[in-house]
């Protein structure tokens, strides 16, 4: 049943109105309000309020939900009263549903733990989350009246009762692969990013084992792509900084880990030692450093500290251990690198 009330009907019609109305089990306060200051518009609106039960009519031609509001001088506190649609939404049409929900205080009762909050939110869920605590799908919610508003700080106590298994999904981030190219013109420690990479994303879902509500065992169930990873391109420096050469004889080399290493250089035949790491032969590079198949220089060193057939950083690039010598108990840390500087020979 609704009723229009105009400033003109005298005050006995709204007491009938409101009478027939409330006795009917709702309460609706029926208006037809026409503001001056809200005049500029000439379009009327119906807009309906609910608030806390109570179910306001206004015909109207207020042009926000903030002059609707005004009209029908219902306040609401903005920094915790929640209005849909947003209070200072601008209404162009001819009907309108606006819903206040109030902030009240909520007592949470999980498991052993209990917190309060204050909050306008309606769905447990939500509620929950104004309190900082999580609620799945699996867990049962339920509402009570308090029976000891002192003890629980509330009126309304929410239950909280904790499933012992929840299935969960959470997106993980996927590092992008990185490919270098090494380009020999550039100093060793060059680096330019010619594709910028882009982190994939993948949707994991697990099986979760809790006791009261706290995880103690995880089992991923299934694993999806969402987003591929962009790999990254880079250009990196393979040329070395202050290498070892024929005139100089020996010199300090200090690698990218700060190590510091005594190098010098040798020309003997390599055919034998050259097995020691699968073979494949040697060559001699146009600078004259011997390198494997692989493009790593022959190195001798400390056994003890550089094992046979290990990677190590040298001024002339990467070298691989190949060989030992006196030398390398008098410089555990030093590197002999084999060369065709001596004899010329190509061997």
């Amino acid at each position: 049943m609704m009723m229009a009330i105009s400033k003109r009907t005298p005050g006995w019609c709204y007491w009938i109105a409101a009478s027939i109305l409330l006795f009917g089990g709702i309460f609706v306060f029926t208006a037809r309000v026409q503001a001056a200051d809200h005049d500029n518009s000439d379009t009327e609106r119906l807009v309906n309020v609910y608030d806390r039960g109570r179910h306001y009519t206004a015909v109207t031609r207020a042009k926000t939900v903030r002059q609707v509001l005004d009209l029908l001088q219902i306040t609401v506190d903005e920094q915790r009263d929640v209005v849909e649609p947003h209070i200072d939404m601008e209404m162009t049409g001819v009907k309108y549903d606006i819903n206040i929900s109030r902030s009240r205080p909520i007592s949470i009762i999980d498991g052993k733990r209990r917190s309060y909050v204050t909050t306008a939110e309606q769905s447990p869920a939500q509620i929950a989350k104004a309190a900082g605590i999580t609620i799945y799908s699996e867990d049962k919610v339920k509402f009570l009246p308090s029976d000891n508003v002192l003890l629980d700080g509330a009126s309304v106590v929410m239950h909280v009762e904790r499933a012992s298994q929840r299935t969960v999904t959470e997106e993980v981030a996927v590092d992008f692969p990185v490919e270098q190219t090494k380009d020999g013109t550039q100093p060793i420690g060059f680096k330019k990013v010619t594709q910028l990479g882009e982190k994939g994303v993948e949707k994991v879902v697990y099986q979760i084992e809790a006791r009261d509500g706290v995880e103690f065992s995880r089992r991923e169930m299934s694993r999806q792509v969402v987003t591929q990873p962009k790999k990254q391109i880079e250009t990196v420096g393979a040329k070395p900084t202050n290498p070892l050469t024929k005139s100089k004889g020996a010199h300090i080399f200090t690698d990218s880990r700060g190590v510091a290493h005594r190098e010098t250089y040798y020309d003997l035949p390599m055919n034998i030692v050259i097995n020691a790491c699968g073979g494949g032969g040697y060559t001699v590079r146009v600078d004259g450093a011997k390198v494997d198949k692989d493009g790593y220089i022959l190195v001798a060193a400390n056994y003890g500290n550089y094992p046979r057939c290990s990677v190590v950083e040298t001024s002339m690039g990467p070298g691989k251990v190949y060989d030992t010598g006196g030398f390398a108990v008098r410089h555990p840390h030093g590197f002999d690198l084999a060369t065709d500087w001596t004899n010329g020979d190509g061997r």
